[in-house]
């Protein structure tokens, strides 16, 4: 048996050495065909300190103030501006884009419209109601859509008036 054994593994290793000179020729002159073009990496770009001087700038590890995040509206202007006195709603915090019209509701003459916030929340909005970033006020609802007058800054402290409206979103 063990005779049997050692015939077997001389076999197996016999076959092991070979002529590999078709092999060998063939891994070199594919080499030779084949370079590869790497460019080169470009130049870093060089590094600039900063130098943070902390009695001349705000603390990056506190919030900012009340006065820097405040919403700053020149009123000295005789044009068109939002009520900054109102009080926001609470879809006025979204951007219309994230927000959908699922549906409407009505009792009588009034109609409501459902919306959907990115969240998932589902808010009741009529006529008059505020919703989006830009001061949008709902002007009328209606089974298919919503449509709203936004107020737009023009960049010169005046504000625009612009028409959106909301499609009826069935996803």
């Amino acid at each position: 048996m063990r005779f049997l054994i050692a015939a077997l593994v001389l076999i197996m290793v016999s076959g092991c050495s070979g002529d590999r000179r078709d092999l060998e020729l063939f891994v070199t002159t594919t080499k030779a065909q084949h370079v590869a073009y790497i460019p080169p990496l470009k130049e870093t770009p060089k590094f600039e300190h900063f130098n943070y001087q902390s009695e001349l700038l705000r603390s990056p590890f506190v919030p900012p103030s009340r006065e820097l995040t405040e919403e700053v509206i020149d009123t000295s202007k005789d044009c068109l501006q939002p009520d900054l006195k109102r009080r926001k709603s609470r879809l006025e915090t979204y951007a219309l884009d994230n927000l959908k019209m699922r549906g409407t509701l009505t009792e009588g003459n009034l109609i409501w419209a459902l919306v959907q916030s990115s969240d998932g929340n589902v808010y009741r909005l009529s006529i008059g109601d505020y919703i989006g970033f830009y001061h949008g006020q709902i002007t009328s609802v209606s089974d298919r859509n919503i449509e709203i007058k936004e107020l737009v800054p023009d960049g010169s402290g005046c504000w625009t008036e612009r028409l959106s409206s909301m499609e009826m979103s069935g996803e």
